[in-house]
């Protein structure tokens, strides 16, 4: 068993997607026992603020990048080819800059990074770090320590570095991720998946924190977004039919994150900096919102439909939408289709907004709470990739971006959606931020604790 030194020592568990108000509302009922003995020992339970797009590729890349997608460059699942409309999927290869793992390893690659910039002098970069199932970060690259990627993750072996760590999670019958197509058609067997996994995951974390000397260890739970898509609507009503299974897991999940505090703090003499964090909310979906059928309904776009994909889009399109609200003007000399002149690109702005903040469901209820505008989001060198709008609409509606749609609103097989306001972070309560937390927030907190000039101590 490796025995912690004197150095600093962090741990950071991930849960995807889990919102603050879940976890209060849990802990109120008894649920989280461990959940509620960490916060009354001088940890704090903050909401936190997502990345906008409040979806977990670009949420959790600006977690471990510390920066906005306008820096980093990730602002989906999905984009276009530059100078196209064919997608492709944005890997850890696409991320611009780097991680607090390559800060703290000397791995780093770019180092124009501000991030780098600040902390280069003031740490000791030969750090050593786990980091297992973090989205978005497949295929592994080479790295100071130990790295399994979490979703996407088609290949096990290629999304683990190096290869010895693969042969164990191999021998354990380690998986990425469920097979959510399970969900819709076979809810038990998918559940069943859910929970090994996560037993799975939860052997993984034991086997490396024991193992392998590290310095920063950060564990992330992909299962809780998992359920929250498909059975979020059992998390607080006792007449589901899943809702005490939906409780159950939570309850494992706080027997997990019980030992694994103790064990760290055991190890560390109670000195090491302990955290939880969500890299976005859930609440009950009710609609699902097709913007792509809305901008045809309007006469922003034009769909062929003979080709696939965003190859659709054809001439006379003024924009179109990608998910999960990510709206983009259709710029001459951006596009190989493009009908809006830069001068005209403001007036197409003014009118894609007038018909957006009026949108609203069969009841009356407003649907879109927010309209940010590229310059208001992002600041960076890979910006002008980012969209020209993001939409954040009201609890309840789920934007869409898929172009196989007719009708505007819709429903699903999810019964949850994401939230980017109600994201959640536990930390030591003489971390003070002074400010509501973001999660870009959380890279400098934990480079702040690995510098020699750290300005708090645990």
């Amino acid at each position: 068993m490796i025995h912690m030194n004197d150095t600093p020592k962090l741990l950071v568990i991930g849960l995807d997607g889990v919102p603050y108000t879940l976890i209060t509302d849990y802990i109120e009922k008894g649920y989280l026992p461990n959940f509620k003995k960490i916060l009354s020992g001088g940890f704090r339970l903050h909401q936190m603020d997502a990345s906008i797009p409040d979806v977990s590729s670009t949420s959790w890349t600006s977690f471990m990048t510390g920066v906005n997608p306008g820096e980093h460059g990730i602002f989906g699942f999905m984009d276009l080819r530059p100078g196209s409309y064919k997608i492709y999927f944005p890997s850890s290869r696409d991320i611009q800059a780097p991680t607090i793992w390559d800060i703290i390893g000397g791995t780093v690659n770019n180092r124009n990074s501000a991030l780098y910039g600040a902390y280069k002098t003031s740490i000791n970069n030969r750090l050593r770090s786990i980091v297992l199932n973090i989205p978005q970060t497949y295929p592994a690259a080479p790295m100071n320590g130990i790295l399994t990627a979490g979703f996407v993750c088609p290949d096990l072996k290629k999304g683990t570095y190096p290869e010895y760590a693969y042969n164990y999670l191999e021998s354990i019958g380690y998986v990425p991720d469920v097979d959510a197509a399970k969900a819709a058609e076979e809810p038990d067997l998918f559940l069943k998946e859910v929970f090994s996994a996560l037993e799975k995951r939860a052997l993984a974390y034991d086997y490396f924190f024991d193992n392998e000397s590290w310095d920063l260890f950060i564990g992330v739970i992909t299962e809780t977004d998992r359920l929250h898509h498909f059975f979020f609507d059992a998390a607080r009503d006792q007449g589901h039919k899943y809702h005490d299974l939906f409780v159950s897991f939570y309850k494992r999940i706080d027997e997990i994150i019980g030992r694994l505090f103790t064990r760290f703090m055991d190890k560390t003499g109670g000195m090491g900096l302990f955290m939880t964090m969500s890299d976005h909310g859930f609440t009950v979906l009710r609609q699902e919102v097709y913007i792509n059928s809305l901008l045809r309904e309007g006469g922003f776009l034009k769909i062929n439909k003979q080709k696939e994909y965003f190859e659709q889009i054809d001439t006379g399109t003024k924009a179109f939408c990608m998910d999960p609200a990510r709206i983009y003007v259709n710029l001459e000399g951006r596009y190989p289709l493009g009908s809006v002149s830069a001068p005209g690109k403001k007036d197409v702005i003014r009118e894609l907004k007038d018909m957006l903040v009026s949108l609203a469901d069969n009841n009356g209820n407003p649907v879109i709470n927010t309209i940010c505008e590229n310059g208001d989001l992002y600041q960076g060198p890979s910006s002008d990739k980012g969209p020209d709008l993001v939409c954040l609409a009201n609890d309840g509606f789920d934007l869409k971006g898929t172009l196989k749609k007719e009708e505007v609103f819709g429903k699903g097989q999810f019964s949850g959606m994401h939230t980017r306001y109600d994201a959640h972070c536990i930390l030591p309560g003489n971390i003070e931020m002074g400010v509501r937390l973001h999660i870009e927030n959380l890279a400098g907190i934990i480079l702040n604790y690995f510098s020699k000039e750290r300005t708090w101590n645990t």
